[in-house]
C-alpha cells in the first residue's frame, strides 16, 4: 500500500510492517507512482519446501531473516481516486505488471492463462509437487475459485471438553489422538468444527457413559478440564493443512499416553507431532479398528516426515508444583447454603525444563448452588511472583467484597 509517499504492507488486523527490504524494494518500485493499493500476501523464503506460516512469523521476530521476506501481489485494489476492483481482471493483471516490473522481493503472482485442461496441468505441477498451496482460478464470466487440497486423518477419540447451556450439555470439542507403534496413544488435538448441534448433544450422551480415570489433564477452550473416555471410536477428520512447527519455528509437541481398561490414562512423555490446520470433524469410521495399521503417526508422517518419530517418549520427571498461597471466602447465600469463594496460587517450578508452563499460576472458585451455573472458574498465568500476586489482588477488589468472610487465615 502507498498512501501519501508512505509505503507499508497492512495486515486485516491492523498490523502495519514497514522498515524491511520488501517494504523499501516496493517503495522504489512505485517511486514515481501515486497512492496504489494492492492485494496480497506476504510469505518468507525457505529451502524447508514451500513457505507456511510459520516461517513468515519467524522471519517478522528475527531481523536477520527479515530480507527472506517477499509479497506476491494478486490484485488491484485501487489506483488514486479510482476504484480498480469493478474493472475486468485482464485490465487489473496488465496494470499489476506495470506497475511491479522489475520486481524481486515484491512481484506479480505466478500467472497462466488456458482452459480447464490448463488448470489441470497447473494443479499436478504446482499443488500436487507441494510448491504452492492451492490455486486461485478466474473464469470469464469474473468468478473467483480458491482451490485447496484437503487432507483426512482417521483418529481415535480419546475424550471430550463439556459446555453447558441452559437445558442441557453437550460436546464442544472432541479430542483426538493416533496410535504409536508401542501401543500407546498421542494427542493430535480437538476437533470442533462440523458437528451440528444434534452431534454435540448425542455425542456428549454417548461419551459420558464412557468417561474413564486420567492421571493427565487437558483443559479445554473455556478453561474447564476435558474428560477422557475408553479408546473405541475411530472418526475421520479433515484439515485443510499439517504443520510441524509453532508460530516460535518450535517443533510442535503433544503429550503421549497409556491406557489401562481398569486404572484409565496416564501420562507418558511430550513428543514432536504434526498440527491440525483447520480441523473439521467429518464422521465416525465405524468400520475401522483401533489399530496401528488404520490410525497410526503414518498417516501423518508419510504426508510431512516429522522428527521423533521413531522414539519413544522420554519418562516424565517433572519437579513438583508448589502451593503459594491459598485463601477462601464463604457467604450466606440466597435461598439458604453457604456460597464460597477460593484462591489458589501455584509455583509450577516446571518453566525451565518446558517453556509451555508458566511458572507462577492462580486458579479461582465460585461456588453458589442457588445459581443456574453454580459452579464458575478461572485460571491466570504470570511470570513472576509479583505479576500473579497482582492478578490475585485485582479478583479480590472485584469478587471479595462486603458480606464476605475468610475462612481462616490464608495458608
Amino acid at each position: 500500500m502507498k498512501l501519501s509517499g508512505e509505503v507499508a504492507l497492512c495486515a486485516p488486523n491492523g498490523r502495519v510492517l514497514q522498515g524491511v527490504p520488501v517494504v523499501g524494494e516496493a517503495a522504489e518500485l512505485l517511486a514515481d507512482r501515486g497512492d496504489v493499493v494492492l492485494a496480497g500476501e506476504l510469505f518468507a523464503v525457505t529451502k524447508e519446501g514451500r513457505p507456511r506460516v510459520h516461517h513468515v512469523a519467524v522471519a517478522l521476530r528475527d531481523a536477520a531473516r527479515a530480507p527472506t521476506l517477499g509479497f506476491k501481489a494478486f490484485d488491484l485494489v485501487s489506483e488514486g481516486d479510482e476504484d480498480w476492483l469493478p474493472r475486468p481482471w485482464d485490465e487489473r493483471l496488465e496494470r499489476m505488471r506495470e506497475l511491479l516490473d522489475g520486481g524481486r522481493r515484491i512481484a506479480l503472482v505466478t500467472v497462466q492463462e488456458g482452459s480447464t485442461d490448463a488448470i489441470l496441468d497447473c494443479w499436478d505441477k504446482w499443488v500436487e509437487s507441494k510448491k504452492f498451496e492451492g490455486l486461485v482460478v478466474h473464469n470469464e464470466t469474473g468468478f473467483v475459485y480458491k482451490i485447496k487440497p484437503t487432507i483426512t486423518v482417521d483418529a481415535v477419540v480419546l475424550g471430550f471438553g463439556e459446555r453447558r447451556t441452559e437445558t442441557q450439555r453437550e460436546v464442544r470439542e472432541l479430542i483426538v489422538g493416533l496410535l504409536r507403534d508401542d501401543g500407546s496413544f498421542h494427542v493430535l488435538g480437538t476437533v470442533a468444527g462440523g458437528l451440528s448441534e444434534a452431534d454435540r448433544l448425542s455425542w456428549f450422551r454417548r461419551l459420558d457413559a464412557m468417561v474413564k480415570p486420567s492421571e493427565f489433564r487437558m483443559a479445554n477452550s473455556e478453561g474447564t478440564l476435558c474428560r477422557f473416555v475408553e479408546p473405541k471410536i475411530v472418526v475421520q477428520v479433515r484439515c485443510s493443512d499439517l504443520m510441524e512447527a509453532d508460530t516460535r519455528d518450535a517443533p510442535v509437541r503433544r503429550m503421549t499416553l497409556s491406557f489401562d481398561p481398569d486404572t484409565g490414562w496416564a501420562p507418558l512423555g511430550i513428543m514432536p507431532i504434526l498440527s491440525l490446520i483447520h480441523p473439521v470433524f467429518e464422521g465416525e469410521r465405524t468400520d475401522k479398528p483401533v489399530e496401528s495399521a488404520h490410525v497410526g503417526l503414518d498417516q501423518v508422517y508419510a504426508y510431512l516426515p516429522f522428527e521423533g518419530r521413531q522414539e519413544a517418549p522420554l519418562e516424565l520427571n517433572r519437579t513438583p508444583s508448589e502451593l503459594v498461597e491459598r485463601r477462601v471466602w464463604t457467604k450466606a447465600a440466597r435461598g439458604g447454603g453457604i456460597a464460597v469463594r477460593k484462591a489458589v496460587t501455584v509455583q509450577t517450578n516446571k518453566s525451565e525444563e518446558d517453556p509451555s508452563w508458566p511458572p507462577f499460576v492462580a486458579h479461582f472458585t465460585d461456588w453458589s448452588a442457588g445459581r443456574k451455573e453454580p459452579l464458575k472458574t478461572t485460571v491466570r498465568a504470570a511470570a513472576t511472583r509479583k505479576g500473579i500476586d497482582a492478578q490475585v489482588e485485582a479478583w479480590m477488589a472485584k469478587n471479595i467484597k462486603k458480606g464476605w468472610e475468610e475462612a481462616g487465615p490464608a495458608q
